[in-house]
């Protein structure tokens, strides 16, 4: 049973972490993956974001054995509790990982822009003013592949391709002028077409696999599991996606995020977890009391498909953004949407040239990006906010290959004020983040 108090929370926190820890004593004494020498040039990069992965529903998973994919990873990998940012919007965040910078610097401020007397306008990838991982390896020869990350429609060029954000919403191939924003090159959204999945297409079987029992038939029912069939729809999507375009067009860094347990432990938590409820309001439905559970399972699943595309010259990094908890009783008032997050999340380094049973000291959301320019020989700039996590990389690699730096990858002053750009599907995009409470 979950625990709501935040002392016992951090002891479960704790006991997720030694039980990490226990895992990693065995693969202390593993070599690094891959034999001999390799130029950081040769090598690929996988990055895994599943949205909203915490360590106190994984820790007693991870020990019941019912995540070996993430168990794998870990165990033999560099691992640590990530910390977030102060503004625990995933948008701003996903955003953060991928350039190194805070969000005074790279724009993404929110989910979407407020206007007064008008609907909001979620927020859109030309808003960001600097370079993500991806615009920097590509400038430099590295071919690279972005799948679902969050604020990035319009898809902008890049040396590869680009699956957006919103490749997964209610658009339907027809005008140039829509279906071209979804992916780059343009002509890839009409490819991919066969892998998109919606609502609609989730058998009630398949629905079934995350219940304890037959659902019940009321309209909000129905409409509670409608927001199930749109998470699995929605993975569903990116998997089929990163699956046949790993195969079909290799590069040298590869980033794939999941919309993952996010969505499904913000409709689902109080019904795996009652005592989160308030006080004086009805307990939580029984056949739904595993859904958030189950859908670790399937990101394990996922995960563990990714990582066996991985080959000996690669590096995978697995992260959360945050981590969740349920709604927060501040004065007695019940906070849910945002306020179901939790300031730290999870992440593991785990392949080529990573120290087998690394606890990562303090990291954080900031340090990825610098962490992998490292990897890949690059230098890191001196603009960026995060560190490289160097206790993770074998130091023979680092001697070979030290960090070095460099002021900026920007060039010039870059426009600030640009606005989010209206889309075909900003209804839809607007009903999804009303329905997690993330805005009005």
């Amino acid at each position: 049973m979950m625990m709501t108090d935040t002392a016992r929370s951090g002891a479960r926190r704790a006991s997720a972490l030694i039980l990490v820890a226990v895992l990693v004593t065995a693969a202390a004494l593993l070599a690094s993956c891959g034999d001999g020498e390799m130029k950081p040039s040769e090598r690929k990069v996988m990055i895994i974001g599943v949205d909203g992965l915490e360590w106190d529903i994984m820790g007693p998973m991870l020990e019941a054995g019912r995540l070996p994919n993430f168990a794998r990873v870990l165990s033999e990998g560099a691992w640590g509790e990530i910390r977030s940012l102060d503004v625990l919007e995933s948008p701003v965040i996903w955003t953060s990982i991928a350039t190194g910078k805070t969000p005074d610097k790279h724009g993404i401020t929110g989910f979407a822009k407020h206007r007064n007397g008008a609907e909001p306008v979620p927020m859109t990838s030309n808003v960001r003013r600097v370079k993500a991982l991806w615009n920097i390896l590509g400038e430099r020869g590295i071919s690279v592949g972005v799948i679902g990350w969050l604020a990035t429609w319009p898809a902008e060029e890049v040396n590869g391709y680009l699956v957006s954000s919103y490749f997964n919403y209610g658009w339907r191939p027809g005008a140039d002028n829509e279906r071209s924003r979804y992916t780059w090159p343009e002509e890839l959204a009409e490819e991919l077409s066969d892998a998109r999945l919606t609502a609609d297409d989730i058998s009630d079987e398949r629905v079934l696999e995350f219940l304890t029992g037959e659902p019940g038939d009321t309209d909000a029912e129905r409409a509670r599991l409608r927001s199930l069939e749109t998470a699995i729809a929605t993975d569903e999507t990116v998997r089929r996606a990163a699956l046949r375009l790993f195969e079909e067009r290799p590069t040298n860094f590869f980033a794939v995020y999941l919309r993952g347990v996010d969505g499904p432990s913000h409709q689902f938590w109080v019904d795996a977890f009652p005592e989160s409820w308030p006080e004086g309001t009805e307990p939580g439905t029984e056949y739904l009391a595993e859904v958030v559970e189950r859908y670790y399972v399937y990101m394990d699943r996922v995960v563990g498909e990714l990582v066996a595309l991985a080959d000996d010259r690669t590096t995978v990094v697995l992260t959360s953004d945050h981590g969740h908890s349920g709604p927060k009783n501040r004065g007695g008032v019940y906070h849910w949407g945002i306020a179901m997050h939790d300031p730290t999340g999870v992440v593991a380094l785990w392949g080529r040239d990573i120290v087998p049973g690394t606890q990562l000291d303090s990291p954080g959301v900031l340090d990825v990006t610098p962490t992998l320019l490292a990897l890949l020989g690059l230098p890191v700039a001196d603009d960026m906010d995060g560190r490289v996590l160097a206790e993770a990389i074998e130091p023979a690699f680092l001697e070979r290959y030290p960090v070095t730096t460099i002021p900026s990858y920007e060039e010039g002053v870059t426009d600030d004020g640009a606005e989010p750009i209206e889309s075909p599907v900003d209804d839809e995009v607007r009903e999804r983040l009303r329905s997690l409470g993330y805005i009005e």
